[in-house]
């Protein structure tokens, strides 16, 4: 039975748009390997039966980073990606993603850029901005722009009544979830001035400040739709947050093998968006199924 044709019409016209804006920003639309061939742990990419051992893709980058160049300064791709994880309505084995990277983009040109990029597809929304700092500051004392993170895990973890020895990267996502991405029913929020110790070690440490991350997300009606960051220009503090966060890999290691022999650059920004995930919120239901893949065969 085939799908039905409102979804592959509302998909298709949701990535023209996207292309057309990025072909507009200078952007080349490029082509990474779907099946990669590190393994990056228990349960982050699926095996795949192919010469030598490959496993799907889990996201597009870093190796979209290294097509980075003096000749494209800009590049992005959209294509499938796999996770071994339970589907149900807001994930799936196997989706699409937008990941675009370009060089000497600074970090509020790349949120501009976000919204120009899925603003078109949500004429009912306005965005709005919520620095998660400023939160922390006002919730719990911390100034993160000032001081380390201190007490923040424990005291994070109480509010939200996490297990003991629940690392500071879980208590993190979970809290956000609960306490900020759940309030923003019928409304588009960019969650921006991330801390140290989450699940985005490559965002560089924002100018001047003590632990704030030059991140955002864009949640819109409780749904995070896009993610986005400057890279971190210093190698030794890009590994040692990433490490502390079991987020250091093979394939990072070559990215900044790349960047350290001058072969791409090192201020790069990314962003990714979740093509199905704009779709869902383009036409209305909090379900990205009907905008998958036709018939599974």
């Amino acid at each position: 039975m085939s799908a039905p044709s409102g979804p592959i019409r509302t998909k298709a016209n949701v990535l023209h748009g996207l292309r057309a804006v990025l072909h507009e920003e200078g952007f080349t639309e490029v082509v990474t390997p779907v099946a990669r061939r590190a393994n990056l742990g228990p349960g982050r990419r699926v095996p795949a039966g192919l010469h030598e051992g490959r496993y799907l893709r889990a996201m597009i980058g870093p190796a979209l980073r290294v097509n980075v160049s003096t000749d494209l300064p800009r590049v992005y791709e959209i294509g499938p990606c796999f996770r071994p994880e339970p589907p149900d309505a807001l994930h799936a084995a196997e989706f699409t993603m937008l990941d675009l990277y370009a060089a000497h983009l600074g970090f509020e040109d790349l949120i501009d850029l976000a919204w120009r990029l899925v603003g078109p597809h949500l004429p009912s929304y306005a965005p709005e901005r919520l620095s998660i700092a400023d939160h922390v500051h006002d919730e719990f004392g911390i100034d993160l722009r000032t001081e380390p993170i201190g007490d923040l895990h424990p005291r994070m973890a109480a509010r939200i009544g996490a297990a003991a020895g629940e690392p500071f990267r879980d208590v993190l996502g979970r809290y956000i979830a609960l306490e900020l991405e759940a309030d923003t029913t019928g409304r588009a929020v960019f969650l921006t001035d991330y801390p140290t110790g989450g699940d985005e070690p490559c965002a560089r440490l924002a100018h001047g400040t003590t632990a704030v991350l030059e991140r955002f997300e864009l949640i819109v009606d409780g749904i995070e739709l896009v993610h986005g960051y400057t890279d971190e220009t210093d190698r030794t503090a890009f590994t040692d947050r990433a490490k502390a966060v079991g987020l250091y890999d093979d394939e990072q290691q070559l990215a900044l093998d790349a960047v350290e022999a001058g072969a791409v650059p090192a201020d790069t920004a990314g962003l990714g968006i979740g093509i199905e995930r704009l779709c869902a919120a383009s036409a209305g239901p909090r379900d990205i199924t009907p905008f998958l893949q036709s018939s599974q065969f």
